[in-house]
């Protein structure tokens, strides 16, 4: 004879399961979700050499709605020399999606210019960000002046002089044509 606490549970069990058939919801449920997209950004696409971007990766499930938890492997797949590496010093990253779906790390970008690739992989999606890293500016300025500089002299400066002159010239031409003139 079956005890009547085992055949109450087989029963509630059966009938959650006919239920379940029913509702067209039978089967295991997996967490996180499965993702149904994942998608990459930067905080910029043109970094300075020698600077750093944050970088996001956005996973959705099927329905469009945000999965947290769930991991986004963030990967160098190419750059110019070797110089760029994620928070951690390597080539690659992992970091979790936080309640919004969304991962975050940082990329220091390296010394050289010129484009990087940066895959995202997430479950069986994947989605790429390329940034184009922009030569760093130059050595700051030491005195002198540049090719096609006015010799460091402001625009109205450069008038008055003009001014002063053309004055003088001027004056200069008058005093001739009075001599003349006598």
């Amino acid at each position: 004879m079956i005890p009547r606490r085992t055949l109450a549970a087989a029963i509630v069990l059966g009938l959650l399961l006919a239920l379940a058939t029913l509702n067209g919801n039978a089967g295991a449920q997996t967490y996180p979700p499965p993702v149904g997209s994942l998608s990459t950004r930067s905080s910029s696409t043109t970094p300075p050499a020698a600077g750093t971007t944050t970088l996001f990766a956005t996973v959705l499930d099927a329905s469009g709605t945000p999965v947290a938890g769930a991991d986004v492997l963030f990967q160098i797949d190419s750059q110019p020399g070797s110089g760029a590496t994620f928070s951690n010093g390597l080539s690659q990253i992992t970091a979790s999606t936080d309640s919004t779906g969304t991962a975050t790390t940082i990329l220091s970008v390296g010394a050289n210019p010129g484009t990087i690739v940066i895959k995202a992989i997430s479950g069986d999606k994947t989605s790429q960000q390329t940034l184009n890293v922009q030569q760093a500016g130059g050595l700051p300025r030491t005195g002198g002046a540049r090719p096609g500089d006015s010799g460091g002299l402001a625009p109205w400066q450069v008038a008055l002089i003009a001014a002063g002159a053309a004055a003088v010239l001027l004056g200069g031409a008058a005093t001739v044509v009075r001599k003349w003139r006598r």
